[in-house]
């Protein structure tokens, strides 16, 4: 235990203040002291100094107890995708300040949406599109921080006689509704004037999808890294027509917290967002550690991690202030209803939401 500092004279008074028997000790010490022998004026110093100690380590242990009880709690919700490991970095750092953050995987987003109704969870990451591929009830959240973006992780591979966007209109394309590359496909199709009733859809998991595709079972396959590249290279002819590395900003993660946090609790907000940005920053100073943290917390090795951080960012500051930024090309504003846009044409969005009532940019102001 290390006792706080007296910054003066003071101080110590102040302290033996609050306690009128230790004063009046002292008092009575002080007027009798020429009575006493050498012995007996050693003794009861040596007393005095045991009774202060006890009275500081008494006010440390009092102060640490008022900290912990004051502490706020937060409890991060996510599906397990390695581009979220600067949350783990920043907990295993300690670099959430003053705030207890926990961080839950729920494999659902109907699940991560059921959690946060019922206060479960605090908040949780998402895509545009995740978010807001509802059907029914209002997506629950708030986008107060961008966190990652996709740059070449997720993308088409096509056949050899699609030369062009156009071209897919008719093909047979394989796709797992719910994930990045799905809404890609989605808005490569709106591009053209064209919607998913355009082409002969096949719902398929990811890898199957750039198996289907190998196979020569479909036209076309949306899918992510590694699937996307082995895809292209075992079709003769094929080629990614389009990746997130062509489609700036348009599938990043934010953190979506509850309404009750964004409307009042700021601070807690800002203490997440300090986290994570000192994550970004760590992992830069000292990648070799930082990578190591991150694959243990996914289950991967380093060299795995570090493959799949090859297709994304992982998001400053100064990128937030960027995608929060309206007048910006490639905000998160204009992203966040465009990509409504194509899932309202598609039917995939049951309640339309609007990025003015579902992001906030006020943490990222405050900076």
């Amino acid at each position: 235990m290390v006792f706080p500092p007296l910054r003066s004279g003071n101080d110590l008074l102040i302290n033996l203040q609050k306690y009128g028997k230790i004063n009046i000790l002292l008092h009575n010490l002080l007027t009798n002291l020429k009575t006493m022998n050498k012995k007996i004026i050693g003794a009861i110093i040596a007393l005095v100094v045991v009774v202060l100690l006890v009275v500081v380590f008494t006010q440390s242990n009092k102060n640490s107890s008022d900290n912990q009880q004051t502490k706020k709690s937060v409890t991060i919700g996510m599906v397990t995708f390695p581009g979220y490991a600067p949350l783990y970095l920043a907990k295993e750092k300690a670099l959430f300040k003053d705030v207890d953050v926990n961080l839950v995987r729920i494999e659902s987003i109907g699940d991560l949406r059921a959690a946060m109704n019922s206060g479960q969870i605090d908040m949780y990451a998402a895509t545009y599109d995740i978010f807001q591929a509802v059907e029914g009830n209002e997506p629950p959240g708030v986008g107060f921080l961008a966190i990652d973006e996709s740059h070449g992780g997720d993308g088409v591979v096509v056949s050899s006689d699609i030369a062009e966007l156009k071209d897919l209109k008719g093909k047979t394309v394989a796709a797992e509704p719910g994930f990045p590359p799905y809404f890609i496909l989605q808005y490569l199709l709106n591009k053209e004037g064209m919607n998913l009733a355009d082409v002969n859809f096949k719902d398929l998991p990811s890898a199957d999808a750039g198996n289907a595709f190998v196979a020569s079972q479909v036209d076309v396959a949306a899918t992510y890294e590694p699937y996307l590249s082995i895809s292209a290279d075992k079709r003769a002819g094929a080629k990614i027509l389009v990746s997130s590395a062509d489609t700036p900003g348009l599938i990043v993660d934010l953190l979506f917290a509850s309404e009750n946090l964004v409307k009042n609790d700021q601070e807690v907000l800002k203490k997440i967002s300090d986290g994570w940005f000192s994550a970004v920053d760590y992992w830069q100073k000292n990648p070799d550690e930082s990578m190591q943290i991150m694959a243990d917390a996914f289950g991967v090795d380093k060299a795995e991690m570090e493959d799949i951080k090859s297709g994304m960012s992982w998001l400053t500051l100064e990128d937030n202030q960027k995608l929060f930024d309206k007048k910006q090309a490639n905000n998160a504003y204009a992203t966040f209803d465009l990509v409504g846009d194509i899932l309202e044409s598609n039917d995939s969005a049951g309640v339309r939401v609007k990025s003015s009532d579902k992001l906030s940019d006020k943490t990222i102001k405050s900076y």
